[in-house]
């Protein structure tokens, strides 16, 4: 009899051992299913941020293609902006503050400086030309500040100073394209600039001719009619009239220079 209720206690102790085993493992497989589903959601977590960090970095690309200017630093009493590859700096200098200053807080702007960047004994012509061009633009404007007398008038500051650097940047590419493809494209035998001066020498076997001519560039192309400031004919029979001619017959727009240099090949080189 005392074995039978040993045996019976022993049962009871076993399939109680037994319940909290089954228990245990019920648990473990429902903390297994949470984990499982825990990690398709941080999966599903991840790859999402992906494809919008992905979109971001598309956005903030588009911006920098359509802004001439980039933020490169800012702190109580100035910020400073980039353009050209942070070859050219903006620096806007505002009055010390009175108190706590805020995002929102509108603040008067004592100067606005440029600062260039560029080696001018490394760099091409064309950027040295672009930065000449730049150089006379910021001297037209004597009085900065003025113009633009507060933080709230920044964004119109970068938008009027970036439009002129669009325009240089693109008469830069002009030159750097025909310099790099004009010889077989356009009978360019070469192209420099000196200063805000763009000189271009023409050569061409077919029509037996060898001129070059030299035109003054303003920080307001492509707008402004080209004038020849020099011209010199070394073989051939074209004249200075003639060229002046074709080059007041080129509408100022897009690609102004490019177009001029193409009449230029098309009435007296092909």
């Amino acid at each position: 009899m005392v074995c039978l209720v040993f045996d019976m206690l022993m049962l009871n102790y076993v399939l109680s051992g037994l319940e909290k085993v089954n228990k245990a493992i019920a648990k473990s497989e429902r903390q297994m299913c949470e984990l499982k589903l825990q990690k398709i959601n941080s999966v599903d977590k991840v790859d999402r941020l992906r494809k919008e960090t992905l979109e971001l970095e598309k956005h903030i690309a588009m911006l920098d293609r359509v802004n001439e200017w980039k933020f490169v630093q800012k702190d109580d009493m100035k910020t400073v902006y980039s353009f050209l590859y942070e070859s050219l700096l903006l620096e806007v200098q505002f009055e010390k503050p009175n108190g706590e200053v805020c995002e929102q807080t509108e603040r008067n702007i004592m100067d606005i400086t440029f600062q260039r960047q560029m080696d001018d004994e490394k760099s091409q012509c064309y950027s040295r030309l672009v930065h000449n061009l730049l150089c006379q633009y910021i001297g037209s404007e004597t009085t900065w500040f003025k113009k633009y007398p507060t933080s709230r008038y920044i964004p119109m500051l970068l938008h009027d100073v970036g439009l002129v650097v669009s325009r240089c940047r693109l008469l830069g590419e002009e030159i750097h394209l025909m310099k790099k493809w004009g010889a077989l494209r356009l009978d360019i035998l070469d192209i420099s600039c000196v200063d805000t001066q763009v000189r271009i020498l023409f050569s061409s076997l077919k029509s037996f001719s060898k001129f070059e001519m030299t035109v003054a560039v303003t920080s307001a192309y492509p707008f402004g009619l080209f004038h020849v400031q020099n011209f010199q004919n070394h073989i051939g029979n074209a004249t200075k009239d003639q060229v002046e001619d074709i080059v007041s017959s080129v509408t100022p727009a897009k690609n102004y220079l490019t177009k001029i240099v193409k009449r230029i090949h098309e009435s007296l080189l092909c």
